[in-house]
């Protein structure tokens, strides 16, 4: 029977640190290596290979139609950019015989009759004599052929004939200003500054010249500060109304339900696909090792070239299958977990498009960061059971490094890919870019991750956690095996139990009957089932044996 051995602490911790030394040297360098081969396979399969393709259709400005990407040329759906090329030709008379235009023109008219207006460029009273236009801060012009204005399907007249975007001012000034922006008829006066220079050096002047100074003259009188606060009040009003009928139409939450559930679509096959694509390339990987170490017919021998290539091909594929069948709901789970991810991206780039044009490098970076973002913040809320608070935070840090790795890795595989354009190499510099870059994201993340871990534990804690994964992994093991001896030696005492039980039952029977040979028989099947030779020959031996000693018989 086997001793029980208890250890104290000191003797636990000398017998881990004798179990290392005995092994392998290089035990961690060794489990580095293995991560870092799965890092790398994980990196050139997902982000740098399957995210590479799925990027083929990222674009610049994401997948909304987007205000502030229209009003540059840039359009995520080919219809909306076809509106636009459509648009009708700008008519005057449209917004000058407006409803709108007409009534806020009367109203400022009385006021300029009772000597109330004031010239909204210079900041003067206008009087009552003087020779007035009303003025579209923002023109006409411009907004009939806004590309925002066009995406967000809002009359003209409503934009352009409003309290904001109407006043007063000098006729000449309107005219001379026509349909400039602010920006550009102060731009354009000061460099008309000179002209005033020359004019005033002439010794006479025609009417023409005349005419002229006088415009210029007024156009110095104009406060550049209160213009372009009008027309930043006016633009802004006119911006608010197109925003606010474009960001809550019904168009626009369409298109975006709709991209937002293809990109899922897209990041969801994308990190279900690539868990599938992983195992594959890691069982191969380890079936060329075994071909190289043990040779291509080991297992084989005698056969042909083409049955051995066959049966390992199955191997593999049987590994392969028995890997899917084993990770199953963690495939769906990646699935959802990417399908979330992908939305909260297409939404994440449409926000950022409302205001900053991203490009489709940017649009991936974040494609591939959120999903990171995600499983971080995921296993914070919702941490595995066992897992403490610190241990998942620790866990969501190393994921957000990650992510930063990758998204620094894609920014590298873009430079890369122009350097490989710019020596003639554009035919191969795709499949380059996303292995080399692949590699070096794959081993960088795989460092990242040791380092993470190792500064965090003692050197104890490391082994200690160790061989607790090395003990989670053989105890099932082990379990099975002793259910298995359980089941083998209730079957073997059974029927020990029944051959005893029939042995009694002859035993009794033979010696009621006195009958020596019977009695030896029964003792003879008892001695087989124990495998003894008893010493008993007749009823004399067993009574003699029996009544000496203790009673026993000898076997």
């Amino acid at each position: 029977m086997s001793e029980t051995i208890y250890l104290n602490q000191k003797e636990t911790a000398k017998f881990i640190d004798d179990y290392y030394r005995s092994g392998s040297k290089n035990h961690r360098f060794d489990q580095l290596i293995k991560e870092c081969k799965q890092s790398v396979i994980r990196s050139i399969i997902t982000p740098f290979g399957l995210g590479r393709f799925m990027a083929i259709y990222d674009q610049v400005g994401a997948n909304v139609d987007t205000i502030h990407n229209a009003r540059k040329g840039i359009y995520a759906t080919q219809a909306e950019k076809e509106k636009y090329k459509k648009n009708e030709k700008y008519n005057s008379d449209i917004y000058h015989k407006d409803p709108n235009f007409i009534n806020i023109n009367k109203e400022l008219s009385r006021q300029k009759k009772a000597g109330l207006a004031v010239d909204y460029l210079t900041g003067e009273k206008i009087i009552q004599n003087e020779k007035t236009d009303l003025d579209h801060i923002v023109s006409a012009y411009e907004i009939h052929n806004d590309a925002g204005r066009i995406l967000a399907e809002v009359e003209g007249t409503k934009l352009a004939n409003n309290k904001e975007n109407l006043k007063l001012t000098q006729s000449s000034l309107n005219r001379s200003k026509r349909a400039l922006s602010m920006e550009e008829f102060l731009k354009r006066r000061d460099k008309r500054l000179e002209a005033i220079e020359k004019l005033e050096q002439k010794r006479s002047l025609n009417s023409n010249e005349l005419n002229e100074l006088e415009k210029l003259k007024k156009q110095l009188k104009i406060d550049d500060e209160k213009a372009l606060e009008a027309d930043k009040k006016a633009r802004e009003h006119i911006n608010s109304i197109i925003e606010k009928e474009y960001y809550t139409s019904a168009k626009f939450a369409q298109n975006v339900a709709q991209s937002s559930a293809i990109e899922g679509a897209k990041m969801g096959i994308q990190q279900a696909f690539g868990l599938i694509l992983v195992d594959f390339f890691s069982v191969l990987l380890d079936e060329i090792v075994d071909i190289y170490k043990n040779g291509f017919y080991n297992n084989f021998e005698g056969e042909g070239f083409f049955y051995t290539l066959k049966e390992r091909i199955k191997l593999v594929a049987s590994k392969v299958a028995e890997r899917i069948k084993d990770k199953w709901s963690i495939i769906v789970s990646s699935f959802g977990d990417g399908f979330l991810s992908g939305v909260i991206s297409n939404l994440t780039t449409t926000a950022i498009n409302i205001f900053v044009t991203t490009s489709s490098r940017i649009v991936r970076v974040i494609r591939e960061g959120i999903f990171s973002f995600f499983k971080a913040i995921k296993i914070l809320l919702f941490p595995p059971d066992g897992m403490s608070l610190k241990d998942a935070w620790h866990e969501a840090k190393k994921l957000f490094v990650a992510g930063c790795i990758t998204g620094l890795g894609i920014f590298i595989e873009q430079s890369l890919e122009a350097f490989l354009v710019s020596l003639g190499l554009g035919m191969f510099s795709s499949v380059i870019t996303s292995v080399f870059v692949g590699v070096l994201t794959g081993i960088a993340i795989a460092v990242a991750m040791y380092y993470m871990d190792m500064s965090r534990k003692s050197l104890s804690q490391i082994r200690y956690e160790e061989i607790k994964a090395l003990c989670m992994e053989k105890i099932p093991i082990l379990q099975a095996k002793r259910k298995e001896l359980t089941i083998m030696i209730t079957q073997i005492h059974q029927e020990r139990l029944f051959a005893i039980d029939a042995f009694l039952e002859n035993f009794h029977q033979a010696r009621a009957e006195n009958d020596s040979e019977a009695i030896y028989v029964s003792l003879n099947s008892l001695s087989k089932l124990y495998q003894k030779e008893i010493k008993c020959k007749n009823k004399e031996d067993v009574i003699d044996k029996l009544c000496q000693g203790k009673g026993l018989l000898e076997w």
